[in-house]
């Protein structure tokens, strides 16, 4: 979970963007998107506080946080009040936050050449690409489009889903924990309250 992660927290923050002429719609949404956070966030010279107020800003905006944590937290979802999904939620976001900010040093300046989209179940598109690594690396961004609006709600890096690796980590969790979304809650909120981003571990 952490090696893909860190893979993925590189390429949204951090490549360089190339696309031919003959452009759709969702392909725009994804490459606009990593150029604003690459040129409003990742070269921004505020300190790191105001860069991960920026891209907490940008990461609530490109995703569809609510249909995440439907899936990432599964069955546990349904068995939940309002009170507890709205925690999880803001929880889960804090920490997620900062666990990809905390990326920002990986830039090396790859490119990421995007392929054409394709249409998916219920609404939902993927978004081809390829990340000019060595050797490259295939990138799946899956859209979903409500009221003629993106969503980005998994990245899948060589056939493994950001997604179902939260949901994976999460359900072994609550496995263990007699089912206790709380405290699932409550660790998120206290790793996200002791994290300490990587400059500050020197």
């Amino acid at each position: 979970m952490k090696k893909l992660l860190s893979f993925l927290c590189g390429l949204f923050l951090m490549a360089q963007t190339a696309f031919g002429a003959n452009t759709d719609p969702a392909v725009e949404y994804v490459n606009k998107l990593t150029d604003d956070v690459i040129q409003n966030v990742l070269a921004s010279p505020a300190p790191m506080t105001e860069k991960l107020s920026l891209f907490r800003e940008k990461f609530q905006e490109a995703l569809d946080l609510k249909y995440i944590g439907q899936f990432v937290l599964g069955v546990y979802w349904r068995k939940a009040n309002q009170a507890q999904r709205d925690a999880f939620l803001k929880a889960f976001m804090d920490f997620t936050t900062k666990s990809w900010a905390d990326k920002f040093n990986m830039y090396t300046g790859q490119t990421i050449v995007f392929k054409g989209s394709q249409n998916a179940q219920k609404g939902q598109i993927f978004v081809n690409s390829t990340v000019q690594n060595n050797p490259p690396a295939s990138v799946i961004w899956r859209l979903r489009e409500k009221d003629g609006q993106y969503k980005i709600i998994d990245i899948i890096v060589e056939g493994v889903s950001m997604a179902m690796s939260y949901r994976n980590e999460y359900s072994s969790f609550m496995q263990t924990n007699n089912g206790d979304l709380n405290k699932l809650t409550q660790t998120l909120n206290e790793k996200s309250a002791t994290f300490k981003f990587a400059d500050e571990k020197k």
